[in-house]
């Protein structure tokens, strides 16, 4: 898992407590996840043991994405 492919999968605008939240209900019967399911699950663990990177990661995102073109 990389950062680039956990915030595609995640998205830039969440926080913490969800995240924890998904991987507590993602993980108590794994068996009847889809393969989607056990990649958010494995993108929300990745994310939150780097929880510092991933929020300057969103952050830079979201002024790329809102930055205006000069003319």
């Amino acid at each position: 898992m990389t950062m680039d492919r956990a915030v595609e999968i995640l998205g830039i605008n969440n926080t913490k407590g969800p995240l924890q939240n998904m991987v507590r209900a993602l993980s108590m019967m794994t068996w009847l996840n889809t393969p989607a399911d056990t990649e958010r699950r494995a993108a929300a663990q990745y994310v939150l043991r780097r929880w510092k990177a991933y929020c300057d990661e969103c952050n830079r995102r979201r002024d790329l994405k809102w930055r205006s073109p000069i003319t």
